[in-house]
């Protein structure tokens, strides 16, 4: 399997062109913005989020020389602010929930500074794509774009917890009212269907 359409990248090549900005939310070492970087070429905005202090370093020092990159120390949150940060089994399971997939505890290491996205994109009238990998913080990440959600095109949405897809799910179709897909069956998301691993989700009116 190619990598591009293992991380679901062919999926998605299509929708974005020179000029959009775009947003990546839980970046770890870059996999999602060195794509949006081969699309983009010099032109448009990258937001790249990566919440872990020795992570975001890597992540800096490999796109520290991109002009149209914002690499951000950030954890993605509903509050602005700070939040704890727990450390995870590698540079991918770190997050703010306190736990891994399988519920079992991470050691928390302090607190990192917190945003909510539509505090941190909010000059931005238009913002074409938001992916979201945040190992089990989802639904928070999606309550912090409340104020912008109508200034996104499409959010790429990574969904870990069967405990949250009810109320992710309800978020996404009800109250943003959203269409989206499950991208491994190509099926459209409805008020009763079962967590999918990916969705993308686009405004209704596109």
């Amino acid at each position: 399997m190619d990598y591009n359409d293992k991380l679901n990248m062919s999926f998605i090549k299509d929708l974005i062109e020179e000029g959009d900005i775009l947003v990546d939310v839980g970046a770890c070492l870059g996999d999602y913005t060195k794509f949006y970087i081969d699309k983009l070429g010099t032109t448009g905005l990258i937001y790249s989020l990566e919440l872990y202090p020795s992570t975001y370093n890597r992540l800096n020092d490999r796109f520290k020389n991109h002009e149209n990159v914002i690499v951000l120390n950030l954890a993605a949150s509903d509050v602005d602010g700070e939040v704890a940060l727990y450390k995870g089994i590698d540079e991918y399971t770190n997050n703010i929930i306190g736990h891994d997939m399988n519920f079992k505890p991470n050691q928390q290491e302090g607190k990192i500074a917190s945003t909510r996205l539509d505090t941190l994109l909010k000059r931005h009238n238009r913002i074409k794509m938001v992916k979201i990998d945040v190992e089990g913080a989802e639904y928070r990440v999606l309550k912090s774009m409340k104020g912008i959600i109508r200034n996104i095109d499409y959010i790429l949405l990574e969904c870990h917890l069967n405990e949250d897809w009810p109320e992710i799910r309800k978020l996404l179709l009800s109250e943003y009212q959203l269409d989206c897909v499950n991208i491994k069956t190509k099926e459209t998301i409805t008020l009763n269907s079962p967590r999918p691993y990916q969705c993308l989700c686009r405004q209704m009116n596109d």
